[in-house]
C-alpha cells in the first residue's frame, strides 16, 4: 500500500483553480527551470571509486542504466502537457461543491457499455508516440514521480484523491487483463479490495468498464496513463475499438484525462476515423522523436549535450575526453536512440575495465556493438535509411535491458558471490560501512568493499580496515592489470616495493587513442585532421620547372 498523505492546500495560481481542493492539494505549477531540475538525474563518480578493483567498479557503472536522465525540450513539453491535463480535468470535479455528489450519481446511472459504443469526441486525451528505447516511458514516469503525493486524503470532505495511475497494456491486447490490472493497481495504492469486489470468473471487459468509471470518479482520478498502447492491435476483433471508446466515454462523463503512450504502430489505432484521430490530440499529441544532430540557437544540439554529459560518467582510471571520431561513431551505431546509446556506453566501459586497457575507443565501441546489439541492427539500419516504411517495421522492437545487464555482470556474479556471504549485518560491519560512506565510497558499493575488507582481515580493527581499503585503492591505481585477472591487492604486511607510475592523461584528439586500430583508418583520420601533407602538387610543380 502506498502512503496516503493528508491534504495540504496552496493558493490557486489562476482564477479557475481557486477554491478547488483537488487542484490546490497538488504541487505548485513548475517553471521550465524547475522542471529541468526535477527531471535531471546525474550519478556521482568519485576518485575513490575509480581506485576500486574492476569487479566492484562495474557495480558502480550500473548507475548509468538506472540513474541517468538528461531532460530535453520534449521532456519540458510533456511535463506541461501532463500538468495541464490533471488540472483541467479537475475543473468540473470540485469536491467542495454540491454538484460533486450529483456527478457521482450520474456515474452510477450511466450505462457505460451502451454509451461507449457511441462515444463522442470531446475527450481530455493525448498521446506520446515514439520508437522503442527513445525514453517515452522513462520521461513520463519521472514526471509523474514529481507528484510524489499520489494518494491524498481530504479530512474535511472525507475524500481520498488518486492523482495519477499508470497501466501497461498487456502484450496480448486483452481488454479484460487491462481492466483487472486497473483494480489491482488501485488496491495496491489505496489499500482497497476492488479486485475481489468487481472481478469475477465470468466477468467480461464490458461488464467491468462501468466499475472502472465508478472507482475513478469515487477517488477523483487525476490522470490515467496507458503505456504500450500499440499492443491493442493484438486484441480480438473489436477489442481495441471497444476499449478506446470506453476511455473516451469515461473522459466525457467523469472528466478523467487519459494519456496514451506507444510506438508508431499505435497511430493506426487513432487514424481509422477523424473522430478517433481527434481523441489522441485534444491536448496535443507529442511525436517523441529520437535525438537529432541539428544545431540549435545555443550552438549545440540536444544530442551533443546528451552524449557530452553521458561521456563524463567514466569509472576508468584515466577518463578520456570525448573524441570527435568517437562521437560520430556513437551516432552511427545508435542513430540517436537514447536507450541504445546509454547501454552501449555502459557495456563498452565494462569491457574496457575487464580488458585492463581502461580506454573507450573506436575499436572497442565497434566490437561491443557487433557482439551485444545484433538484434537491434535491423532497427538501426532502418533508421539510417530514413524511410518511414522501413522504420515502422522495427518500431516495436523491445530492448532487453535486463539481458544486457546479465551479460555484462556474469563474471561479477561468479567472482563476487561464489563465496558464502554473511547472513546478517552486525553492529561492527554497520559502523565500518558508515566510515566507508564518509570516505567517499558510494552506497551501492559499500557492501562489497566492506565484505571484502572484513573477510580478508577478520581480526582487524577499524583503523586497520580503513588502512587496508586505502592500500587496496593505491595498489589498483598502479595500473598493473592484476585486477582484470582477479588478483587481490597485496596485504599491508607484504614487502612489495612501491612503484610510482603516472597515469596517461588524454587530451582531445590524442593520437594514443588510435592505438590498435586498422592502419588505413588511422591514415584516413590523420588525413582528415590535416596532419598528412599532400605532396603531389609540389611534385607536379618541380616537373614543370
Amino acid at each position: 500500500m502506498t502512503k496516503i498523505f493528508e491534504a495540504e492546500y496552496i493558493k490557486g495560481e489562476i482564477e479557475e483553480y481557486k477554491g478547488n481542493p483537488l487542484i490546490n492539494a497538488l504541487p505548485p505549477i513548475n517553471s521550465v527551470q524547475e522542471t529541468a531540475r526535477l527531471l535531471n538525474r546525474y550519478p556521482v563518480v568519485t576518485d575513490e571509486e575509480r581506485a576500486l578493483p574492476s569487479h566492484i567498479r562495474r557495480h558502480a557503472m550500473m548507475r548509468i542504466l538506472d540513474k541517468f536522465l538528461y531532460p530535453t525540450r520534449m521532456h519540458l513539453q510533456l511535463e506541461q502537457m501532463i500538468s495541464g491535463m490533471i488540472r483541467r480535468g479537475y475543473l468540473n470535479r470540485n469536491i467542495a461543491n454540491a454538484e460533486y455528489q450529483e456527478n457521482l450519481n450520474k456515474v452510477d446511472e450511466t450505462d457505460f457499455v451502451q454509451v461507449s459504443r457511441n462515444a463522442g469526441s470531446e475527450a481530455l486525451s493525448s498521446s506520446v508516440i515514439g520508437c522503442s528505447g527513445s525514453g517515452k516511458t522513462t520521461a513520463t514516469e519521472a514526471i509523474l514521480a514529481g507528484y510524489s503525493k499520489q494518494a491524498i486524503y481530504h479530512p474535511e470532505y472525507q475524500h481520498t484523491q488518486l492523482v495519477w495511475l499508470k497501466l501497461d497494456c498487456p502484450h496480448d491486447g486483452s481488454a479484460k487483463s487491462l481492466c483487472i490490472h486497473f483494480f489491482r493497481e488501485v488496491d495496491r495504492i489505496l489499500g482497497t479490495d476492488y479486485e475481489n469486489t468487481y472481478v469475477k470468473s465470468r466477468s467480461s471487459a464490458e461488464t467491468m468498464l462501468g466499475s472502472i468509471a465508478r472507482v475513478s470518479a469515487l477517488h477523483s482520478l487525476g490522470i490515467l496513463v496507458i503505456d504500450e498502447i500499440q499492443h491493442l492491435k493484438a486484441a480480438k476483433s473489436g477489442g481495441a475499438q471497444t476499449l478506446l471508446n470506453f476511455f473516451v466515454t469515461m473522459t466525457n462523463v467523469i472528466k478523467v484525462p487519459v494519456l496514451f503512450i506507444g510506438t508508431p504502430n499505435a497511430t493506426a489505432l487513432f487514424s481509422g476515423t477523424m473522430r478517433s484521430a481527434r481523441r489522441a490530440s485534444q491536448f496535443g499529441s507529442l511525436d517523441w522523436n529520437r535525438f537529432e544532430q541539428g544545431v540549435h540557437q545555443d550552438g549545440k544540439s540536444d544530442w551533443d549535450k546528451f552524449i557530452g554529459r553521458l561521456w563524463k560518467l567514466q569509472w576508468l582510471k584515466s577518463p578520456v575526453p570525448l573524441h570527435n571520431e568517437v562521437k560520430a561513431l556513437f551516432w552511427e551505431l545508435t542513430q540517436g536512440v537514447a536507450h541504445i546509446a546509454v547501454t552501449l556506453f555502459f557495456l563498452s566501459q565494462a569491457r574496457a575495465v575487464m580488458s585492463g586497457r581502461e580506454v573507450i575507443d573506436v575499436k572497442l565501441l565497434k566490437k561491443t556493438f557487433d557482439d551485444e546489439f545484433e538484434m537491434v541492427r535491423p532497427m538501426i539500419e532502418a533508421l539510417k535509411s530514413n524511410r518511414p516504411e522501413q522504420i515502422v517495421k522495427y518500431s516495436d522492437l523491445d530492448l532487453p535491458k535486463n539481458s544486457f545487464r546479465a551479460i555484462a555482470m556474469q563474471d561479477v556474479i561468479e567472482k563476487t558471490f561464489s563465496e558464502k556471504q554473511p547472513s546478517k549485518v552486525d553492529e561492527r560491519e554497520a559502523s565500518f560501512k558508515s566510515m566507508l560512506l564518509q570516505a567517499g565510497i558510494g552506497e551501492d558499493l559499500v557492501d562489497l568493499v566492506a565484505q571484502q575488507a572484513m573477510q580478508d582481515n577478520p581480526d582487524a580493527n577499524f583503523f586497520e580496515l580503513m588502512s587496508y581499503v586505502s592500500q587496496m585503492q593505491s595498489d589498483f591505481k598502479l595500473g598493473d592489470g592484476n585486477e582484470s585477472k582477479g588478483v587481490k591487492p597485496a596485504s599491508k604486511k607484504a614487502s612489495k616495493p612501491k612503484v610510482t607510475r603516472r597515469e596517461a592523461q588524454y587530451e582531445q584528439d590524442d593520437l594514443r587513442l588510435l592505438d590498435g586500430q586498422d592502419s588505413e583508418e588511422v591514415y584516413q583520420y590523420l588525413q582528415q585532421a590535416g596532419c598528412v601533407l599532400n605532396v603531389s602538387h609540389f611534385i607536379s610543380l618541380k616537373k614543370l620547372a
